[in-house]
């Protein structure tokens, strides 16, 4: 039997421009998926941090009809030392070396999620002398000037340090009153609902008068209701977030065979 032999000629002609088409529809499936699953979890967001889990008996509250075995507080009684902290007007110039520390400014928790790629720089030992101004694992980070205002990241629990720049404040939680995860949904709740917007201090651009931030009620649960109304809420961002990974996969695909068509 003679060995058969392939005609290159025969061949058919690759075409990146397949690839492509098919990476583009592949992006705009995965990005209509990420929109439903951000539209379902606000929904069930609203319904929890109302309703809670489970709950047949309810009051009137100062926000609202709640669960009866819930409670209303002022913001500043679920933080630490009943306070938060405000960032400092200015921050030194950013440091170059390996050795600096990311600075938490509105653009870092726009999207409110910590992005560090947006977030600016400080050289340790400058940073060591703005301690007061510290953020670590847990911490929420709420902008209050600019187009940001009010949107607010809580820092992952692996999270090594960073210093609070100029426009945002620190809420740091009283772990034995609240969660800091359900806090953070919280927050997330009344600025996507605009509640947020009705403390801006008037000052033409978009500023949130701290003292109004401070009086903000929230609705607060038995810590374990907290705790289950959080990881329900986690785990639909940790579907959002994946969802965005596998996007930027996809158009790193299509841009690899854009330049190949490009060749």
């Amino acid at each position: 039997m003679e060995d058969e032999t392939i005609d290159i000629e025969d061949e058919p002609v690759l075409d990146a421009g397949e690839v492509i088409e098919a990476a583009e529809i592949a992006a705009q499936s995965i990005e209509e998926l990420i929109g439903r699953i951000f539209e379902f979890k606000h929904r069930l967001m609203e319904r929890l941090l109302t309703d809670g889990i489970g709950h047949a008996r309810f009051k009137d509250g100062p926000t609202g009809r709640i669960p009866d075995s819930w409670r209303v507080v002022p913001l500043q009684e679920v933080l630490a030392g009943r306070r938060f902290v405000e960032g400092p007007a200015s921050i030194p110039d950013s440091g170059n070396g390996t050795d600096a520390v990311p600075v938490i400014v509105p653009e870092c928790v726009g999207s409110l999620r910590l992005l560090e790629n947006r977030c600016g720089s400080i050289d340790r030992d400058r940073a060591d002398a703005l301690a007061e101004f510290a953020v670590g694992g847990s911490d929420i980070v709420m902008a209050v000037k600019g187009e940001y205002a009010g949107a607010s990241a809580i820092m992952p629990v692996f999270f090594k340090g960073g210093i609070l720049g100029p426009g945002c404040v620190r809420l740091s939680v009283d772990t034995g009153i609240c969660e800091p995860f359900y806090l953070n949904n919280v927050l997330h709740s009344y600025f996507q609902s605009g509640v947020l917007y009705t403390l801006n201090a008037g000052s033409g651009e978009m500023a949130i008068d701290l003292e109004l931030l401070r009086r903000l009620m929230i609705q607060l649960p038995p810590l374990e209701e907290q705790r289950r109304i959080a990881d329900i809420l986690l785990s639909l961002s940790g579907e959002i977030v994946a969802g965005e990974d596998a996007l930027s996969r996809v158009r790193s695909v299509r841009d690899n065979f854009f330049r190949a068509q490009d060749e």
